[in-house]
């Protein structure tokens, strides 16, 4: 069998086995019963590539377990840092390289570092909870600034308005969680524009960097020749790239070597040695060296997968869902059903037996109120069965079926 050929046989149906999963995805499939179809956390239900695999045995092969250094061996800082200049554009800079125990983490790490009590920091609504709680935990105040959920666009002139005397961050998630959106050079410009006006740092979450389908590209904040670039902070890794998000691969590339260094004393105040473990640098090695044929295989599922569920949702009275341009996750509006996102979360869950995200402040902020997030990082046929079961209960909303509900108007 070709070789492209057998990669693409990794996400065949037979390769997800719920059986398996719900030993070993406790936050996911083992969270639920097993009636359940979980379509909740953004974990993908496919093996990761297998040199990776091989990678973590042989490091821990020998039985011993060290504690692993917090600057992360030269030659990982090496391999990430060439991935990063040869596919986001962001110059060859290893001594600016901080590896940490995941994105989570290197987010906190990065907000401890620049934010305290009192301060502001703008973080866009919606978007993922880790902002929030990072900011929250600093003592710091969230400031909102509202991205159109229909569009997926940022209005940057409402952006520059939000900034203050007491905006210590600018906080951006490109590709965005939950919208799937992947913001343009000229958006990016913009913001860059108001952060230097201001000078104000920004952080820049790029962990979907690499689930983007063509013909959209991701463009790096930190790739951009302005003025404000070295005020910007990068973080990435490689749990959404390969489908490791328990092996906890994050890094942050920062805009100086002296930032680094600054950020790497802030690391280990959270936590004595702040590091990835030594099997996770194996693991993470084998990745950035080996894994990219497996990636481009993902991703090419992954986009038939987006479409199937983008088209089904479509057709569903009362659902509308954009088809976004990165990530594998899904936030249609479910607000003409008559009920709040968490209800419908849990009618889906009580009726359809499946689980999704609701679109609460708690998980994604106050604009997030009508929408549900789906993550479709799984086979076809769990797909299937699941939109199956949403749309049979779905009717069960709409007085006097989906006929009376088109007969109105909605979509």
């Amino acid at each position: 069998m070709p070789r492209h050929d057998a990669l693409r046989s990794l996400f065949d149906d037979a390769q997800v086995r719920p059986d398996l999963l719900r030993r070993r995805s406790p936050v996911r499939w083992g969270a639920f019963p097993p009636d359940v179809i979980p379509l909740t956390a953004a974990e993908p239900d496919f093996p990761g590539p297998r040199e990776v695999r091989d990678a973590v045995i042989e490091a821990v092969a020998d039985g011993y377990f060290p504690y692993a250094s917090p600057m992360g061996p030269e030659e990982l800082r090496e391999a990430f840092s060439e991935v990063a200049e040869a596919r986001y554009g962001i110059g060859n800079h290893p001594d600016r390289v901080v590896p940490a125990p995941g994105t989570a983490a290197a987010l906190w790490g990065v907000v401890r570092l620049l934010c305290g009590e009192g301060d502001e920091c703008i973080v866009l609504d919606p978007v993922d909870l880790l902002f929030g709680q990072a900011v929250d935990a600093v003592g710091a105040r969230r400031v909102h600034c509202p991205v159109d959920k229909s569009t997926g666009q940022l209005d940057t002139d409402r952006l520059a308005s939000l900034v203050t005397s007491r905006t210590a961050l600018i906080c951006l998630c490109n590709p965005h969680n939950p919208l799937g959106t992947v913001f343009t050079g000229t958006t990016l410009r913009a913001v860059e524009d108001i952060a230097a006006a201001h000078r104000v740092p920004i952080l820049s979450d790029e962990v979907w960097n690499e689930i983007v389908y063509p013909p959209r590209a991701h463009i790096s904040m930190a790739s951009l020749d302005t003025g404000n670039s070295w005020r910007v902070y990068t973080v990435t890794g490689l749990s959404k790239t390969f489908a490791l998000p328990g092996l906890r691969m994050g890094f942050v590339i920062a805009p100086t070597p002296r930032a680094a260094d600054a950020l790497r004393l802030a690391f280990q105040r959270l936590g004595a040695t702040y590091s990835m473990t030594p099997c996770t640098q194996a693991g993470a090695l084998a990745a950035l060296r080996h894994g990219w044929p497996w990636r481009d295989a993902f991703l090419e599922h992954l986009r038939k997968m987006r479409d199937y569920c983008v088209d089904r949702l479509n057709a569903m009275p009362g659902i509308s869902c954009g088809r976004p341009d990165g990530t594998y996750v899904l936030f249609p509006d479910v607000s003409a059903l008559g009920l709040t996102s968490q209800a419908m979360g849990a009618f889906l869950l009580a009726k359809a037996r499946v689980a999704v995200v609701p679109g609460t402040a708690e998980w994604f902020g106050p604009a997030a109120e009508g929408n549900v997030r789906i993550s479709y990082a799984t086979s076809r046929a769990v797909l299937e069965e699941a939109l199956d079961r949403v749309a049979s209960a779905v009717e069960e909303l709409v007085p006097g079926g989906p006929a009376a509900l088109r007969a109105t108007g909605t979509p």
